[in-house]
């Protein structure tokens, strides 16, 4: 049987060569706002760590400000992608390597910026995710969590079931409520949260570790 791991790095691999033509058919309207949401709660980052990265379209547009940006996937078709990409562009400060997000290889408190974009809903295992969240996440630091809202209402449900049916499954259906309660039940408070309109909606939440 296929592990976790196997079944998400199969199904992104086999994704890769599609997804840049994908977000730009899909969602070029949905990533303009979100670029300057994302432009804005990443001013003052030294180091940003991106999870689910993709073929890297967030950390190319955000590098023109960012000190340093770590760029990971799970897949290593996406990565082979975006290193492809940063070699034809040659952003010095980007650097792509693959990581599983459930656990990473950083050490603790590593990062004042992380980012993790459309990516909790589709994970198995999403609350493994934000425990590795925290434990590389500097005390201060905040992390960016903007996500498809896929249990929003009865007509997300049904666009989610039959996108589920092609293959691109959220395995998380929440609404933007059960979001921000899972965070919580996570460890995290949310500060900042912005409603992104589409077929189905994105909640583009800013959260920070809880202090006791």
């Amino acid at each position: 049987m296929k592990t976790r791991k196997q079944k998400e790095q199969e199904f992104w691999n086999s994704f890769a060569k599609k997804y840049d033509s994908f977000i730009n058919e899909r969602a070029f309207k949905t990533y303009k706002i979100l670029y300057a949401l994302l432009l804005s709660d990443t001013k003052n980052t030294k180091h940003l760590l991106e999870l689910a990265t993709g073929t890297g379209i967030h950390a190319f547009d955000l590098s023109k400000h960012i000190h340093q940006i770590t760029a990971t996937d799970i897949s290593s078709e996406m990565i082979k992608i975006a290193k492809k990409k940063n070699k034809q562009n040659n952003f010095s400060n980007v650097n792509f390597q693959i990581e599983d997000s459930c656990n990473l290889s950083f050490a603790n408190n590593s990062f004042d910026t992380i980012l993790a974009s459309n990516v909790l809903h589709l994970l198995y295992k999403p609350e493994w995710t934000l425990q590795e969240i925290k434990r590389v996440l500097t005390v201060n630091g905040k992390v960016i969590l903007p996500t498809y809202c896929h249990g929003q209402n009865l007509v997300t449900h049904i666009i989610s079931r039959i996108m589920g049916i092609s293959g691109f499954k959220a395995r998380s259906r929440w609404s933007l409520k059960s979001f921000i309660r899972f965070l919580s039940l996570n460890g995290f408070e949310v500060i900042k949260t912005e409603k992104i309109k589409d077929i189905i909606p994105m909640v583009y939440v800013v959260a920070k570790i809880k202090t006791i």
